[in-house]
């Protein structure tokens, strides 16, 4: 007899009357949400939009835009 392993462990199960644990229903997790509010000054401070720009003028010299 060639039977896969998944055969044989089933007959194993029934020749000794083994019960398998049952599963336990999982319990979804809830996302978290966060509750920090940036106002529209800290958006444009992260985002630099105050900052100066420099670019490369004639010569090879940084030069605020």
């Amino acid at each position: 007899m060639n039977l896969s392993l998944r055969d044989q462990l089933k007959e194993w199960e029934k020749k000794n009357s083994f019960q398998r644990p049952k599963k336990k229903p999982s319990e979804k997790k809830t996302a978290v949400k966060k509750t920090d509010k940036l106002s529209k000054s800290d958006l444009i401070y992260l985002m630099g939009m105050n900052r100066p720009r420099y670019s490369r003028g004639k010569g090879g010299a940084f030069r605020q835009k």
